[in-house]
C-alpha cells in the first residue's frame, strides 16, 4: 500500500472580539510574506565544507529515514488489515500488556509501552470510553486505578490478533528468511536503554 500525502488546505481565520477581520487578515498576510521573502540571489551557495556534505548524502542511505518509511509501511499494512476494527496498533499493543498484566496502573502501562504518561493517559481514556479496559481503584490506595481487560476488549484481541501475527509476517516478508531475527536483534540494540 502507498502512503498518500494530504494536501494542505486553508482554513478561514477565526473572527477575534475587537479586531476587525480585513485588519487581522493584512497582518497575517505581511507576516509571512516577510518569513517567505525570497533571497535576492538564486541560488545561494553553500561553504565548501557543508557543499562536501551535501555531495556525498544520500537519503536512501539514511538509516532514521528508512526506519521513518519502515515505520509507515507497518502503520500502513495494519489499517489496511485492521481499519475496519476501529483500532491502532498503540492501541493494541496496550490491550495486550493489559491482558498480561491485570491491574497494573497507568503509569506502569506507559512504562510497559515505552510512551509519555499523557499520551497512554488519552488513550487509556479512549478504550476505556469504547469498552475496551475498565479503571478499577486499587485496594491500597485510593487514588491509583488498575486496569483490566473487559469482555468486549477480549473479543477484539480474539478478532485481531490471529491476524496481526500475519500482518507482522507480511512486514517482514521482503526479508531473507535468514535475515529476519537478525533484523529484530538490531532493531532490539537499538532501542535499549543505555544503562552507561
Amino acid at each position: 500500500m502507498v502512503r498518500t500525502h494530504t494536501k494542505l488546505v486553508a482554513t478561514p481565520l477565526v473572527m477575534l472580539p475587537g479586531v476587525r477581520h480585513q485588519q487581522k487578515t493584512s497582518q497575517i498576510m505581511s507576516s509571512t510574506l516577510k518569513k517567505t521573502a525570497a533571497p535576492s540571489k538564486l541560488p545561494v551557495s553553500l561553504s565548501p565544507e557543508c557543499q562536501k556534505l551535501v555531495d556525498r548524502f544520500h537519503l536512501e542511505e539514511v538509516a532514521s529515514h528508512l526506519l521513518r518509511r519502515a515505520h509507515f509501511l507497518a502503520e500502513d499494512l495494519f489499517n489496511a488489515e485492521f481499519g475496519a476494527e476501529g483500532i491502532t496498533p498503540r492501541q493494541k499493543a496496550a490491550l495486550v500488556v493489559v491482558s498480561q498484566n491485570s491491574g497494573l496502573t497507568q503509569n506502569a502501562l506507559a512504562g510497559l509501552l515505552f510512551m509519555d504518561r499523557n499520551t497512554v493517559a488519552e488513550m487509556v481514556k479512549r478504550l476505556c470510553t469504547n469498552g475496551l479496559i475498565s479503571r478499577v481503584s486499587a485496594k491500597n490506595d485510593q487514588r491509583a486505578y488498575g486496569l483490566y481487560l473487559t469482555a468486549d476488549g477480549a473479543e477484539l484481541l480474539d478478532r485481531v490478533l490471529p491476524r496481526d501475527f500475519d500482518v507482522e509476517k507480511k512486514l517482514l516478508e521482503r526479508l531473507l528468511e535468514e535475515y529476519r531475527s537478525l533484523f529484530l536483534k538490531c532493531l532490539k540494540l537499538m532501542v535499549t536503554p543505555d544503562n552507561g
